[in-house]
């Protein structure tokens, strides 16, 4: 703060009436506010406790606060406990918990903003808080086993691998966790008893980035209750519900009993579930004031003491909800109350409005945005302006000025005001640009992709492509000739058991079929499934034939063969303002090479929502248009021509390429210049909505289809698409491939490419299922508009759509709403949709003309009313419209109170909530497969045959029988080389014994091709689990053994009684140096020999020397050498 504005401030009556504890002060607007508190906190170094009403209030005071002063605190909580046990924000715990962290370690004056129910929640108590956080360091004495309890103790959860804060995971000699003090997980190696080393990692490759020699680990929950806490809970409750129990019929005691039972169950085990506060009620717990000394200011206290009637009313009665309905004992405080914190320390107040009799004013007024052109403000201004606003801001009053004295501020403002004396303007009133300000920079779980489409768990069923469908049960290790192996472990009808070596365990697919389907499991040795499998093969070769018919027309060698990249396409491609992702560059490449072959193209790009998958099609389009071809890009919707007609006018704006967009906002004049332009082929580019595939519409010389979305064109439109794909190359994008299309692509019909990884900094979608009641959705839209944020409301019926905005806008009249929905006409849609953009709107209440791609950065919470109305992937697709950038989004899918779904809506539900991780689209795709039942592809009646075989071995059948209608042969693939002994190897459960984690670990060696990539999965699984135990190095040892089979020379490697024979054969035998060979083979061991049998060299290793397989592998690389080859000199 500049020191003209601090003297002035210095002397102000509004911060003296403050420092002096008056309660004369009123009436105060926001930024008025600010200038008070900092000022009055740098004069006195006073701790003082503001309370707001609510939480949007205190964010709007912490805003404009934290620039001003150092040393600012945000503590807000949930207003509603249902939204909190529903629906709680990891966003808002995290800062909860930091803010705790910090009062408990660190007692220094501080300002801290709280809304009202942050300042009456129940919390732990202090010292039990503060003695849970503690600091680890290499050479600790500390075992692995005392750690996990304290984590257990401290709320973290065990997760398999920590992707997201707040939970811990332990594998081998290693414990990670994740903890808020810092951006990344920590990795705790053990030696024995003894930390070894401490190093951060990367949660999304789970590899070290840097060690540590010290890290503080903090509680990752304030639902902490003393050992006497939980015995006077447990008292307290099983009174109470030997009361309620008496009182109620056998089957309510029986769930209440149940339900309390669990509660205390939680207690014991330190749980974190969110309905576990409730608990407090039963004991006496601490609040804020136990935490911080200081002044409590109530402001406003007309507003606060409003504030905590209407948090009593609604909470009770979510109590009341919860007892009749079996839920929870009778107990109804749930929050601590003014006037019995007021007892324990008086409250200062500032009123809502004026003092009558003698206000004290402060003078501060707010300034009004600045509507006139900047030249003009500038000549009229007071003499005593100040100005905060960046240098290059700066720069541009200094050019308006004409000489006048631009002064500026040090520091930075949140918005201006003015005094008799001054004026100060900000950015925000000069330029109006809404202020970004970030102040919570911890990224919540940036996404996690998943690998395999379909994870095995156990109960899951597979199929087993000798044996037939059974049920997977886990893994097991058994010991065979005296050696332990690790199994799947697979059970069949009439108590049959089948063990398939885990090194074997690509014999076993997951079984995919429609949900509801009963699954019968095979018999083992009864032929029945042979004869199921002829069955289906029958079945198979018709489908084949149809198809193979349908696309034989297209590879007809009749399309265009566009040329290799030059350098113009070069240049294209680098002008890209981001850095391509790994999947956007193959996908280019595998797109251009179709475009490259003389037959017509059918592509498909898969990628989530902002997976980039416009730029992968706009590159494609450049080659295009280079050759002198035209490219038409087809959208489902009008919102969506325009978005992508603006982005492709942005990328191509360089190039001179001229790009149009036909859709219904096209006024009929610049149509009919559209159209010549098209027919006459000046136009390279035109976007459109289906209205392109109308028979007005004349090309030149169309080469390039895009569709974006094709699983939203009607039938019709679809035909017309089918034709122009027989001639020209097609390539069609989605993120939620409808399953027919996923199905002829899996098969290799359409060539398909995936976008896999997202964009830097994206988060899953935090979704909840939940009853729709008002106050949730206030307290849910009022959380994302305190983050400056905005939401999506969805509301599928027109007819009402205005009463739902009404209503919103009742509720907040500082946050405008707009409405768009189908009926309205186009330009107004258009119009809402970017004043949104532009944030002129807070709330869009909305039906689903939203679904297909409007992206709108700032907008990142979602609300779907009767969301089992809606299908999977259309849920999908809607969801994705938040969530594009570096900030959680939350969608919440609303229910009405008390309504039946349909099994299949709730199945829709839960699908889209455990799909949370980031490019989960595709995984879409194949669970509607999976509830839709994959049907016949080409015809509607549904076939029950892949339910007979599982999805994967009918995909299997399929592409087999298509290669043999086509006459190519399918390729038989040569069984992999092996070496042909068996050194063992398992994985203890010391190590892990997590079943995903074995079986990846099975297949990662297993998918080494070469001894870089083995040795590069070796440091990988030290980094993850730890040093390698010897019997898991042993399952390394044989792959490493196997590849050298494999290699050029070698003819195999077997196992006798007595020894292990490696033969080589004969070429290599006859081009090796026979002298130097014995020489080295000598210096490397006695216990070596050499022979010749039949124009081959065997080396034979005695098994019964020191280390034999260490002599194997020692020796596989020494026969590896090009120096024991013979020279041309020494023949």
């Amino acid at each position: 703060m500049t020191q003209e504005i601090r003297d002035w401030l210095k002397h102000n009556p509004a911060v003296h009436a403050l420092m002096d504890g008056e309660n004369r002060l009123g009436n105060l607007f926001p930024m008025e506010e600010a200038l008070v508190l900092a000022s009055a906190f740098s004069a006195d170094r006073k701790t003082r406790i503001i309370i707001k009403k609510d939480r949007y209030a205190a964010q709007q005071l912490y805003a404009r606060l934290n620039p001003l002063v150092e040393d600012v605190l945000l503590f807000t909580s949930d207003e509603s406990l249902r939204v909190q046990e529903i629906a709680s924000s990891p966003e808002e715990k995290e800062e909860q918990l930091d803010v705790l962290q910090q009062l408990a370690t660190d007692e220094k004056p501080r300002l801290i903003i709280t809304n009202t129910a942050g300042f009456l929640r129940f919390l732990p108590d202090k010292d039990l808080f503060a003695s849970l956080i503690f600091d680890l360091k290499p050479g600790m004495e500390l075992d692995m086993a005392s750690l996990k309890k304290a984590l257990n103790r401290a709320g973290y959860s065990k997760v398999n691998y920590v992707d997201r804060p707040l939970t811990y995971a332990s594998r081998g000699g290693i414990v990670d966790i994740f903890t808020l003090e810092y951006d990344h997980p920590v990795r705790i190696e053990f030696f024995d008893s003894e930390i070894d080393s401490i190093r951060f990692f990367d949660e999304n490759s789970q590899r070290t980035i840097q060690t540590t020699d010290c890290v503080r680990i903090v509680p990752a929950t304030d639902l902490l209750f003393t050992e006497n806490q939980v015995a006077e809970i447990e008292t307290k409750a099983r009174d109470l519900l030997k009361t309620a129990v008496s009182r109620l019929d056998e089957e309510a005691a029986r769930s209440l009993t149940e339900q309390v039972e669990e509660d205390l169950r939680g207690l014991r085990t330190y749980d974190t579930a969110a309905s576990l506060y409730r608990m407090f009620s039963l004991t006496s717990a601490a609040s804020l004031l136990d935490y911080v000394p200081g002044t409590v200011i109530l402001s406003s206290e007309e507003e606060v003491f409003l504030a905590e009637k209407k948090i009593r009313t609604e909470n009770t009665a979510f109590a009341q909800e919860l007892v009749t309905e079996n839920r929870s004992l009778p107990v109804y405080t749930l929050f601590h109350d003014l006037v019995t914190l007021e007892k324990q320390r008086p409250f200062q107040v500032i009123h809502q409005f004026e003092d009558l009799k003698d206000p004290i004013v402060s003078g501060i007024r707010p300034v009004d945005e600045v509507r006139e052109p900047l030249d003009i403000f500038l000549k009229n201004m007071r003499e005593q302006t100040w100005f905060a606003v960046s240098d290059t801001e700066a720069k541009l009053l200094k050019d308006r000025a004409e000489g006048r004295k631009i002064r500026r501020v040090e520091g930075w403002y949140y918005e201006g005001f003015r005094t008799e004396d001054f004026d100060v303007y900000t950015s925000r009133e000069l330029f109006s640009k809404p202020v970004r300000h970030h102040r919570y920079q911890k990224t919540f779980k940036e996404g996690q992709m998943l690998s395999n489409v379909l994870e095995l768990e156990p109960g899951d069923y597979v199929v087993h492509s000798q044996y037939g469908i059974g049920q997977y049960l886990g893994t097991v290790q058994r010991t065979q000739k005296g050696r332990i192996q690790d199994y799947l472990h697979i059970a069949y009808r009439g108590q049959d058991e089948l063990f398939v070596p885990l090194a074997q365990f690509q014999l076993v697919r997951k079984y995919i079929s429609k949900e509801g389907t009963g699954v019968r499991l095979s018999q083992l040795g009864s032929g029945q499934w042979q004869k199921t499998r002829e069955r289906v093969s029958q079945k198979v070769e018709e489908i084949a034939g149809r198809l193979v018919e349908l696309y034989a027309e297209r590879n007809e060698e009749i399309g265009f063969a566009f040329p290799e990249d030059d350098a113009l396409q070069v240049e294209f491609d680098e002008a890209f303002p981001y850095t391509p992702t790994p999947d956007q560059l193959q996908a280019t490449a595998e797109i251009k090479a179709e475009m490259e072959k003389a037959k017509p193209m059918d592509h498909l790009l898969c990628g989530d929502v902002g997976f980039g998958k416009t730029e992968v099609a706009m590159r494609c389009a450049f080659k295009a248009i280079e050759s002198g071809k035209q490219v038409a890009f087809l959208c489902p919707t009008t919102v969506l021509a325009l978005q992508h007609y603006k982005t492709l006018e942005k990328r191509f704006e360089y190039t001179g390429a001229r790009i149009e967009m036909v859709s219904r906002f096209t006024p009929e004049k610049k149509l009919k210049e559209i159209r010549k332009g098209l027919k006459d082929g000046t136009v390279d580019i035109v976007v459109g909505t289906h209205k392109l595939l109308s028979k007005t519409i004349q090309y030149k010389d169309l080469g390039f289809l895009i569709i974006d979305e094709e699983q939203r064109f009607g039938v019709e439109h679809k035909e017309k698409i089918k034709e122009m794909k027989n001639s020209i190359d097609v390539l069609s994008l989605s993120a939620t491939p409808i399953p027919r299309t996923l199905q002829m692509s899996l098969i290799g019909v359409r060539t398909i490419s995936q976008l896999n990884t997202p964009p830097a900094h994206r988060h899953p979608i935090q979704t909840y299922v939940m009853e729709k009641r008002s106050t949730v959705v206030q307290e849910v839209i009022a959380r994302e508009l305190a983050r400056d944020g905005q939401v999506f409301y969805l509301y599928n019926h027109v007819s009402n759509i205005n009463a739902v905005a009404a209503h919103l806008q009742a509720q907040f009249p500082d946050a405008p709403v707009g409405v768009a929905h189908g009926r309205m006409s186009r330009d107004d849609i258009e119009q809402v949709m970017l004043d949104f953009a532009q944030g002129k709107y807070k709330i869009l209440v909305c039906t689903t003309i939203i679904e297909t791609g409007l992206d709108i950065e700032n907008a990142n919470t979602m609300i779907i009313e009767d969301a089992d109305h809606f299908g999977l992937s259309q849920l999908y697709q809607i969801r994705g419209r938040v969530g594009r950038r570096d900030r959680i989004a939350y969608c919440y899918l609303m229910v009405q109170p008390r309504k039946q779904i349909t099994e299949q809506a709730a199945k829709r539900l839960r699908s889209i909530r455990e799909f949370t991780q980031l490019g989960s689209g595709y995984k879409i795709a194949m669970r509607d497969l999976t509830i839709r039942g994959a049907g016949d592809m080409l015809g509607p009646q549904q076939a029950g045959f892949i339910d007979q075989v599982g999805l994967d071995l009918y995909l299997e059948m399929l592409s087999e029988a298509i290669a043999r209608k086509q006459g190519r042969m399918p390729v038989k693939k040569e069984p992999e080389k092996s070496a042909a002994i068996s050194i063992g190897g398992y994985i203890p459960a010391g190590f892990t014994d997590n079943d995903g984690d074995k079986l990846a670990l099975y297949q990662e060696i297993r998918d080494a091709k070469t001894p870089q990539q083995l040795e590069a999965c070796e440091s990988r699984v030290t980094d993850l689990f730890g040093r390698i135990p010897k019997d898991v190095m042993e399952l390394f040892e044989q792959r490493r053994l196997d590849l050298f089979v494999m290699q050029p020379g070698v003819a195999g490697l077997k196992e006798t009684p007595a020894a292990y024979v490696v033969s080589m054969d004969a070429a290599w035998s006859g081009s090796v140096d026979g002298r130097r060979l014995f020489e080295e083979v000598s210096a490397l061991s006695r216990q070596v020999k050499l022979r010749m049998k039949s124009g081959q060299i065997e080396i034979l290793v005695d098994r019964k020397s020191r280390r034999p397989v260490h002599l194997l592998l020692e020796l596989s690389k020494l026969l590896m050498q090009d120096s024991l080859k013979k020279t041309a000199k020494g023949e």
